[in-house]
This record gives C-alpha cells, sequence and structure tokens, in this order.
C-alpha cells in the first residue's frame, strides 16, 4: 500500500462529519479508528495493513496535516521520504528545520533544528523536504557513521547526489561540531556498495583502522566465466592464496520482500565460492550482527591477515 495514498482525517474533519471528541475515543478504543498524531487519524485496518517504513509516512503526514504553518522536514525524516536507507531504526519524531530568528522547539511528535542557513525546500508528494543533499550533509553532521554512510552510498549509488555537492554543501558549515565526522562519511562514500551492509563493512574497516577493500571486484572463475564479489583483499601478508573475499551475507540481498535464497540461487553461490576457494581465496560472510556489533566485527578481521593502516 502506497502510505501517499492514505486519507489522513483531522479531529476537526471528524467533528464537521458528526464524529466528536468523544466518539473519536471510543472508536480508537474498538480499534475503528488509530490515532496516529495528536489530532489525526487513519482507519485501523488500514494501519495494520502498513509496514514500519509506511506507518512512518502516515504519521508524518498527520504531523503535516495538523500543523498551521508549513512545515520543512529535515535529517533522517527527509531521507526517509526521499526512499535513502535508515539503519538503526526510523525517528521516533518527525525532523523539522526551523530558520526562524526565534527559533521553535520540538514538540511529542516534532524535533526541531534549528539553522540559520537558508533553504530551498523541495517538495516531495504532501510534504516540503531540504534538498537531497542538504538532508545528507545534515545526517552526517548529526548521526554516527553506521547512520550516515550507507544514505550517502545509496544515493550516489542510484545517482540520486554527486560526491561535489555534498562537500560544496560541507563547506557552507565548517564550524559545525559535526564537521569532522562529516568530512569521514564523504570520504567514505561511494557508489560501489549495493546495500546498506557493505557500506557498514566500510565503516566497520575505516573505524577499526583496517585496509578498506576493493569493492565489486569481478574474478576469472576456473570455468571461465567470472564472478563479481562485493569486497576482496589481494595479496595479503602472511598468505599463500590470492587474497580474501568478503561477502555481504544479508537477506535484502536477494530482494527486498525476500526471506531466504531460492534453491537456484544457493546453489549457484555454492558453486560460485568453491570455485574462488579452490584457486586458494579465502572467504569471510559476516552476517547483519555481525558487522552491527563492533567487537564481533573486530574479532573476525583478527581472524584475518588483513594489515592495519594505523
Amino acid at each position: 500500500m502506497d502510505p501517499s495514498d492514505l486519507v489522513i482525517a483531522t479531529s476537526r474533519q471528524l467533528a464537521r462529519r458528526g464524529v466528536d471528541r468523544n466518539a473519536q475515543s471510543r472508536l480508537t478504543r474498538r480499534g475503528v479508528l488509530v490515532r496516529v498524531a495528536p489530532g489525526a487519524y487513519l482507519e485501523g485496518d488500514v494501519w495494520e495493513a502498513l509496514d514500519t517504513r509506511g506507518r512512518f509516512v502516515a504519521r508524518a503526514r498527520a504531523v503535516v496535516a495538523t500543523r498551521p504553518r508549513e512545515l520543512v522536514v529535515s535529517h533522517r525524516s527527509a531521507a526517509v521520504l526521499f526512499g535513502l536507507p535508515v539503519v538503526g531504526g526510523l525517528p521516533d519524531r518527525l525532523d523539522a528545520l526551523r530558520t526562524e530568528v526565534s527559533g521553535g522547539r520540538s514538540e511529542a511528535s516534532i524535533r526541531a533544528h534549528r539553522s540559520t542557513l537558508p533553504c530551498d525546500p523541495v517538495p516531495i508528494g504532501d510534504f516540503w523536504l531540504t534538498p537531497l543533499a542538504r538532508t545528507l550533509v545534515d545526517v552526517a553532521l548529526a548521526h554516527s557513521l553506521i547512520v550516515s554512510v550507507p544514505m550517502i552510498d545509496h544515493a550516489l549509488l542510484h545517482g540520486m547526489v554527486e560526491l561535489d555537492e555534498l562537500s560544496d554543501e560541507l563547506e557552507r558549515r565548517p564550524r559545525h561540531p559535526g564537521a569532522r565526522r562529516a568530512r569521514s562519511a564523504l570520504g567514505l562514500g561511494t557508489p560501489l556498495s549495493q546495500s546498506p551492509l557493505e557500506s557498514l563493512v566500510q565503516v566497520r574497516c575505516f573505524e577499526g583502522g583496517w585496509r578498506r577493500p576493493e569493492q565489486q571486484v569481478r574474478l576469472r572463475l576456473l570455468t571461465g566465466r567470472r564472478a563479481e564479489v562485493d569486497c576482496l583483499w589481494r595479496e595479503l601478508p602472511g598468505s599463500i592464496g590470492p587474497g580474501l573475499v568478503l561477502e555481504a551475507d544479508g537477506r535484502y540481498k536477494y530482494g527486498p520482500d525476500a526471506e531466504l535464497m531460492t534453491g537456484d540461487e544457493h546453489w549457484d553461490e555454492k558453486v560460485r565460492e568453491d570455485d574462488l576457494r579452490e584457486q586458494g581465496y579465502d572467504f569471510r560472510r559476516p552476517t547483519w550482527d555481525r558487522v552491527w556489533n563492533r567487537a564481533a566485527f573486530e574479532a573476525m578481521m583478527r581472524g584475518t591477515t588483513v594489515p592495519r593502516d594505523w
């Protein structure tokens, strides 16, 4: 279900239809209506059919519908509405940019972000968002690398933004407390990471000082065909093989709706891996849990001969 097609009803709209506040409360207790934001409701069966991202968008539309003034959605909330991956969970409140001199306070449903930089918001459906380059830099300034880098990589991979645009946007805020971290995020940004998990592998290597691997490398198989691997370290010290292959093993890799590989996919991967192992390549297949847990990733890397750059 497309959240942009949802019909959000405000308390005033319901009252004009003869559903007063007492009736709204009764219908909410019975599950006929769901209160998705203060003063805004959605039909209960429609709400139940939405996934996590859909529910976030529904709440965001409800917040916007009940505001007396136009909101400019920013930071992680804007990233969600741009369709970017948000690692670590969706925002619990709607991020909104406040550029007024008098500022603006956060509320139960809104997290206000003060900024004196001018902004020309862009329309997406019912929303006005900070431009994509500004959104990505705002996230990089305010959040950790594990949040910002997957977003940046996704935007670069899909041609949504250029790295120069992000660098120009960051130059507007050289003294921001998060500028150093944001520069690291842009330095890690690449269109070669084809999933958030691959982006996280690059982040963990950077954090641990491990030499970063080559990405999306095509290797010749014994059959004469070629296979593309996610990450490769070549000619490692102390290793007699040609290198170490790392494959990002996340369920999403096989499609956003896939829970497991099909039998054919599983067999093709096994044949390809056996072929490369026979040539002397070592393999690692870290799952989300191992990459998300920094200590677990460090333990895995210490079991290899990949050198540290520091």
